[in-house]
């Protein structure tokens, strides 16, 4: 499956980046399953464009409907995921793997990709962390980031629409990189030590029949099938909150900046309180679910458990209080 052995002395303005946007049914790769997947090719020479897009049937019930506003229905007709493995790797091929938060997107892609026979980490790197580590400001979530970039973003948690304003996003990234000198992967590598930072030294996916897989070219596609997308106001303030949730409790530190935030993202889009519980115990929920996977909840779990208790209990509300 190799390329060329990693990506670390590769120019970055001439290694094609696939930026990916998935849609589960939760957090827990294993327990919740992929619902939606997007792949926006950006290209050296040529303009971004989406390669492969998609509904998927988890073959299970969808959640997390508030949301991503997919339904039970919406993805009776979809394929699976093993079904479609082969066009995805196809439309990730030779490319470094982005993400807005890659750590949330690369653990449910491979574990999808591994139910299908492929085992491969290939390099990725994450677009909300490239904010801190350009200096760029702090990280936050990508409606946040957009508008600090005047990028025009269209409606949240629709892969397709996520991964094309991800892509505007790695645009403008570029254009810094290329304004500081950083030119190799090796160099962004030097910067910090983000976790991602690591994959540099893995391969590219190369294509499907790499792999044994044939492409299917199903696709159930809800840009294609209904290219203007309404949301009620309600589910885009619990859209809203939820990804400012998820960015803040991502390092289990909580700031008087992130306190505050908090406290104006709520006032400012009226939740009901049962609404911000109900968000706040879904994370909590999901951590739990994580760490019970493997049947087992040792003490560094547990440590963990309680900082994230706390840090829930921080901004307004943590189970049992």
């Amino acid at each position: 499956m190799a390329i060329d052995g990693g990506i670390l002395n590769r120019r970055i303005d001439k290694t094609p980046v696939a930026v990916i946007d998935l849609e589960t049914t939760g957090l827990t790769p294993g327990i919740d399953r992929v619902v939606e997947v997007s792949v926006v090719r950006v290209e050296p020479g040529r303009k971004p464009y989406i390669a492969f897009d998609t509904l998927v049937n988890p073959q299970q019930r969808v959640t997390a409907t508030e949301i991503h506003g997919i339904t039970d229905r919406d993805v009776r007709s979809a394929p699976t995921f093993t079904e479609i493995a082969g066009d995805i790797v196809d439309a990730v091929s030779g490319c470094v793997i982005a993400a807005y938060n890659v750590y949330f997107d690369i653990k449910f892609l491979g574990y999808e990709l591994e139910r299908a026979g492929v085992s491969h980490l290939p390099p990725h790197f994450c677009l909300m962390y490239m904010r801190p580590l350009l200096e760029l400001g702090p990280r936050c979530n990508l409606g946040q980031a957009c508008r600090a970039h005047n990028i025009e973003q269209a409606a949240a948690h629709i892969a397709a629409f996520d991964a094309q304003a991800s892509a505007k996003l790695l645009a403008c990234y570029f254009e810094v990189m290329a304004k500081r000198r950083i030119s190799t992967y090796a160099e962004l590598s030097r910067r910090k030590s983000y976790k991602f930072l690591k994959s540099f030294v893995n391969e590219p996916f190369s294509d499907s029949a790499s792999f044994s897989l044939c492409p299917s070219k199903r696709v159930v596609s809800r840009v294609a099938l209904a290219p203007a997308v309404t949301v009620d106001p309600q589910r885009l303030a619990i859209q809203e909150y939820w990804d400012v949730l998820c960015t803040v409790l991502a390092d289990l530190e909580i700031t008087n900046e992130e306190q505050a935030r908090m406290i104006e993202v709520r006032h400012r889009l009226k939740m009901p309180k049962e609404q911000v519980r109900m968000l706040h115990a879904k994370a909590f929920a999901s951590v739990i679910c994580q760490f019970i996977e493997d049947r087992w909840l040792d003490d560094k779990e547990v440590r963990k458990l309680r900082r994230f208790f706390s840090c829930l209990s921080k901004l307004g509300w943590a189970p049992g209080e």
